[in-house]
């Protein structure tokens, strides 16, 4: 376990033509690189090796809603942890469809086979 969990908010952009969801942290930061969880889904880290963004391509398909749905700012609860062995991200969006808050819960795991830094990030939008 970190001892020094870091705690970020959250901005997001959506594209609807090309149906891509970008949530990335408030705070400035120097890029370093990006992992690909999957195909469509994206995490971008800083020089420490910190989370600061998510990248989801074809997220309405990710999040199993209407694109439409998403043009509306979605709510946002993430947990990541870089281990020596694995990347883990927890997250829980809420999409409001039909004037409710519908909560869509997902999570990917990956080796780090790239070598990032430990550490763990919490994430919420504002």
């Amino acid at each position: 376990m970190i001892k020094n969990k870091k705690h970020f908010m959250m901005n997001q952009d959506y594209d609807y033509q090309s149906d891509s969801l970008l949530l990335y942290i408030t705070d400035d930061y120097e890029y370093k690189k990006s992992v690909r969880l999957e195909d469509d889904i994206i995490l971008d880290f800083d020089k420490n090796d910190v989370p600061v963004a998510l990248e989801l391509l074809n997220a309405s398909n990710i999040l199993n809603v209407k694109k439409s749905s998403l043009i509306q700012p979605v709510s946002l609860n993430m947990d990541i942890g870089v281990g020596k062995d694995i990347i883990k991200l927890e997250a829980t969006f809420s999409v409001l469809i039909h004037q409710k808050q519908i909560p869509k819960s997902l999570n990917w795991q990956i080796s780090n086979d790239i070598n990032l830094n430990a550490n763990e990030a919490t994430f919420a939008t504002a």
